[in-house]
């Protein structure tokens, strides 16, 4: 079973158990409880300023940026594992992680290579 639209995992935890206690009311047999492993979250926010994509493409390691294929620049972390889209308006989706910390401890790091190397624009 695949579980998606969760606002947090403990809703996606609650749905998947409700949906296997629905089956069970329904005389379908499940022998074990389910197993639940969250595989891939994915989460969106703003940093709070624009950034400028074109030189954080060339000064951010592995980054990625075709403005003529994707508007945003692909951007891939190795701690916590996840690959984070980032916008020049300082949108940004998080995709990849398996904990709602590694949302988190991703947009922090984001933000503070951003803020180190220079490339946010703050409105005054």
């Amino acid at each position: 079973m695949v579980c998606t639209g969760g606002k947090s995992e403990a809703m996606s935890i609650k749905a998947v158990r409700t949906v296997v206690q629905q089956l069970r009311k329904g005389k379908i047999k499940i022998k074990k409880d389910a197993v639940i492993t969250v595989q891939n979250i994915v989460a969106s926010g703003s940093l709070g300023g624009k950034i400028h994509l074109e030189d954080a493409a060339r000064r951010l390691p592995r980054s990625m940026y075709e403005p003529e294929q994707f508007p945003g620049l692909i951007h891939r972390m190795v701690d916590p594992k996840t690959v984070l889209l980032l916008f020049a308006s300082g949108k940004l989706v998080c995709t990849g992680a398996k904990k709602e910390s590694d949302v988190y401890k991703s947009v922090h790091n984001i933000h503070a290579l951003l803020e180190e190397k220079d490339l946010m624009l703050y409105d005054a």
